[in-house]
């Protein structure tokens, strides 16, 4: 869909679908809901899930853009 907007290199949207936004959406509906007996149980669930997403997408999107030719460039020190 966005290709006759912009040229991305080989990976590049794979890599930005992986580690896009981390359940912003979700933690904004889960508030959104009105006030009952089942909100907080709500709240908590989303919260772990949107929690163990950052978790797991962090420590998987090296491996990721290895996977896809896009290794990080890390400086030299």
């Amino acid at each position: 869909m966005l290709k006759p907007f912009r040229n991305f290199s080989a990976g590049v949207i794979t890599i930005m679908t992986w580690g896009g936004l981390k359940g912003g959406i979700s933690v904004a509906l889960a508030w959104s809901l009105p006030d009952g007996e089942w909100k907080p149980l709500i709240l908590t669930a989303t919260y772990v899930v949107v929690v163990f997403s950052i978790i797991l997408q962090g420590l998987t999107v090296t491996r990721l853009a290895e996977r896809v030719g896009r290794a990080p460039e890390l400086p030299d020190s």
